[in-house]
């Protein structure tokens, strides 16, 4: 028998719901019955009966919360102890995204609003495929990706299988990011054929052969490029464009401060999907006020973009 338990055991009699209590404890609903029934086995009783209102306790259950409400309500008393010692309740929140540096400012700017007196936050820029493994496994309580009309009916079958719902926010149309300096630099709209000869960036690992995951503007199997490098992180990218005529693709948002100022954004001439950015979160999870404060900050900074 853990506290852990006894916390489970505690929110699920006072929501009268395993789904609600699973929210709340930001755990999944299987984790959750599945500590039940360990301590249920444990101490062989039976806790939690189903009925038509709800969860509810059995008799034994009855009695097992009369014992530990004691051990409950003084390890209540010692967290808020050191709570009001130490400063108020840490506020938490926990997001990964793919290397979109507007996600960065959007980030930044939700950080320098928290009025909170203690917080917890993460920020984890990272492949797609990792975003979706964070989100799955609880570590990130959302994630922002994108998909196009291409990937949409692969990546929505990845999402379902892990009970992921997508959110859109804009759709935008791809860019092609390169040194103000590139031959190129000065077109008002790059076409694809135009790049061929030149270096193409890619965030992604050689061994990953799926383009459903792609950081990049996803293109259809007639753009093929001959020079490809292959990178793992946005400073290594900034370097490599600021210094070379290697280009990379992506939703053409560069925040002002967070971009080296050697880089711009031209808009691909090519009919080719559009770039359908969003956050991802589990189905069974409610958001939580920070998490819905940084998708409006993000969702501002995109308003200004061409959308369909």
């Amino acid at each position: 028998m853990t506290f852990l338990q006894l916390k489970y055991i505690s929110e699920i009699y006072n929501c009268g719901s395993i789904n609600k209590a699973a929210q709340n404890l930001f755990v999944s609903q299987s984790s959750l019955s599945s500590s039940i029934r360990e301590l249920e086995q444990e101490l062989g009783i039976k806790i939690f009966i189903r009925s038509n209102r709800g969860i509810v306790l059995t008799e034994d259950g009855q009695e097992f919360l009369v014992q530990v409400r004691p051990i409950i309500e003084q390890q209540k008393k010692v967290e808020r102890f050191y709570n009001d010692r130490y400063g108020h309740e840490t506020a938490k929140l926990n997001i990964s995204a793919q290397r979109y540096p507007i996600c960065t400012k959007a980030f930044v700017e939700l950080m320098n609003m928290e009025e909170c007196g203690k917080f917890e936050f993460s920020f984890k820029e990272t492949d797609m495929d990792k975003v979706i493994e964070n989100v799955k496994d609880r570590k990130s309580h959302i994630g922002i990706i994108f998909l196009s009309d291409m990937t949409e009916k692969f990546m929505n079958r990845v999402l379902n299988a892990s009970e992921i719902e997508f959110n859109e926010i804009k759709r935008i149309k791809p860019h092609v990011f390169l040194n103000i300096n590139h031959p190129l630099a000065e077109e008002e709209e790059i076409s694809l054929s135009d790049l061929a000869k030149y270096p193409y960036l890619v965030f992604s690992k050689k061994d990953n052969t799926s383009s459903n995951f792609s950081e990049e503007a996803v293109f259809s199997g007639s753009y093929c490029f001959d020079k490809i490098i292959y990178i793992n992180d946005r400073a290594t990218a900034y370097n490599i464009l600021s210094h070379s005529k290697a280009f990379t693709t992506g939703s053409g948002v560069l925040p002002k401060g967070y971009v080296p100022p050697d880089i711009k954004a031209v808009p691909v001439k090519d009919k080719i999907d559009y770039m359908r950015i969003g956050w991802i979160k589990l189905k069974e999870f409610t958001l939580n006020d920070r998490a819905e404060k940084f998708i409006k900050c993000l969702k501002e900074m995109l308003d200004g973009k061409a959308v369909v």
